[in-house]
């Protein structure tokens, strides 16, 4: 059973995850910024430095969105898109193709201009929320999802649990004092 093509599927979903990821990282505030000088300033300066920063993201992403669509409408994209609706290819080529899947690269490249697009789109919504709230969107670095910071009093913690063990090995009957929660 030949399985050559699970890697080349798999560095292709990866490069879809990484653009459409990098997008949902704008939206949720979770992109590695340097602010060192954003945090100095106050007031009017600071948000004006903020706002040049996010028309930054914008017209950066807007172009590699631009130029990824040129490159994957040229690599194959026009030539398959003519062909569907019966028109004439012209110059256009046929395109290459990935070695194992053979699928037509133009459809691993469009993950370029679409998660720039989104990545732009993401941009003006976070230019648009600053403007009306002057609030960018944050991250709690510390946090992590799925853990309640509440522990239930009587969930053991590894050091306890054996501390416990080791007094029951040696018979000692103050061993349940020791449990949390247990009222002793």
């Amino acid at each position: 059973m030949n399985v050559g093509w699970a890697q080349e599927f798999c560095i292709i979903l990866f490069v879809w995850m990484a653009k459409f990821g990098a997008a949902y990282g704008v939206r949720t505030g979770i992109h590695v910024g340097v602010d060192i000088l954003v945090n100095k300033l106050t007031g009017g300066s600071r948000a004006a430095l903020i706002q040049i920063g996010l028309v930054c993201g914008v017209v950066f992403t807007g172009l590699i969105g631009v130029f990824g669509a040129l490159f994957v409408w040229e690599n194959g994209m026009a030539y398959e898109t003519l062909s569907l609706f019966g028109r004439d290819t012209g110059d256009f080529f046929e395109g290459p193709t990935t070695p194992d899947l053979e699928w037509p690269t133009w459809i691993v490249y469009s993950a370029v201009p679409l998660g720039s697009f989104l990545m732009c789109y993401r941009f003006l919504q976070v230019m648009m929320s600053f403007a009306r709230t002057g609030e960018l969107p944050s991250h709690d670095h510390g946090h992590v999802e799925g853990l309640d910071e509440d522990q239930d009093e009587n969930v053991l913690l590894e050091g306890e649990a054996i501390s416990i063990a080791e007094d029951i090995e040696h018979g000692r009957r103050d061993a349940d004092a020791k449990r949390p929660g247990s009222g002793k």
